[in-house]
């Protein structure tokens, strides 16, 4: 099937169809991720379709020349190079996602990415794929092993405590602020605002963490914004990333010895397994770190009894 003329949608049919000033030759990507509320579905989808297209701007006449055949080459290309089936479903999601805005506008009659057009990708199963979880041991070497004497030492310790407790993905624990600390029905509780969903959340903060939290914020001064901040000459007070989160964990787990790749979502790994380790049931683990699917929650079961009375322990020669 041939590819959609750009020249054939006229401009005022442009402006009736997207309700705003706008040409052949604009830029669509703007556009497109205003759908998203999340700040890192809208950099993945963007770096996703710059990466396709080669291009961080691109224009209706860009977009409608694309066929199937380009995203399939392109999702070998990813292959080609090793990317994991889950970076492939994410490409394929941003594309098909983009491309089927395109649809529903009319600009373009036939999705390129459409599940029936393009390669499929290989699933694998969440109970099948590994999750790095520290033991209880690893995870108090790395308390130990961050500096208090440092000026960052004691905002590193309160967000190590928090990330392994509250089960927070980094992205949670980078957006948090001052305000989104509060009491409920006597408990202390995060609110986690616009979380993975779309929708507000609310966690709860066991005892001493909480404490810890307050004592953390009230030497620092913070009254409101950010609760995890640069203290680096180059950018102090400003917030932390996502990145700046998982670097801080990475670097503590190495000042601890420990030789696994290590990560803020190690933790959250890491609270969940120590929670089910400790008699927590599943519903409540999935209810702390928010799973929407209990099979999600079922996977740090499946792995520990998988390695724990595995057949290989039977074999003896």
């Amino acid at each position: 099937m041939d590819a959609p003329d750009p020249s054939a949608v006229t401009l005022p049919t442009v402006h009736a169809r997207l309700g705003r000033a706008f040409t052949a030759q604009s830029d669509l990507v703007p556009l497109f991720l205003l759908r998203y509320d999340r700040e890192n579905t809208r950099r993945a989808y963007a770096r996703d379709i710059e990466s396709f297209f080669g291009s961080a701007t691109v224009t209706l006449e860009m977009a409608a020349t694309v066929t199937f055949t380009d995203v399939n080459e392109a999702l070998h290309a990813l292959d080609s190079q090793g990317k994991s089936p889950a970076t492939q479903r994410r490409f394929l999601a941003s594309l098909r996602g983009f491309f089927g805005w395109l649809a529903a506008l009319g600009f373009i009659d036939l999705n390129p990415a459409d599940r029936h057009l393009v390669r499929r990708i290989p699933k694998s199963s969440d109970a099948d794929r590994l999750v790095t979880v520290l033991t209880r041991e690893q995870a108090s070497r790395m308390m130990d092993a961050i500096d208090l004497s440092k000026p960052s030492g004691e905002r590193d310790y309160t967000l190590v405590l928090t990330l392994l407790h509250c089960v927070l993905r980094r992205s949670e624990a980078a957006a948090l602020n001052v305000e989104d600390l509060g009491a409920m029905d006597g408990h202390a509780i995060l609110t986690l605002q616009r979380a993975k969903g779309g929708a507000n959340q609310i966690v709860k903060v066991p005892r001493h963490v909480a404490t810890r939290l307050n004592v953390y914020i009230r030497n620092n001064g913070y009254i409101s914004g950010p609760v995890w901040r640069s203290v680096s000459n180059r950018n102090r007070g400003e917030r932390l990333s996502g990145s700046a989160i998982y670097k801080i964990v990475s670097g503590l787990s190495k000042a601890a010895g420990i030789r696994n790749k290590v990560g803020a979502h190690t933790l959250r790994h890491t609270g969940c397994t120590l929670a089910i380790e400790g008699g927590a049931s599943l519903q409540q683990v999935q209810s702390h770190a928010r799973h929407k699917n209990i099979e999600t929650t079922m996977r740090y079961i499946h792995q520990r009894d998988k390695l724990a009375n595995s057949a290989a322990d039977f074999i003896d020669l």
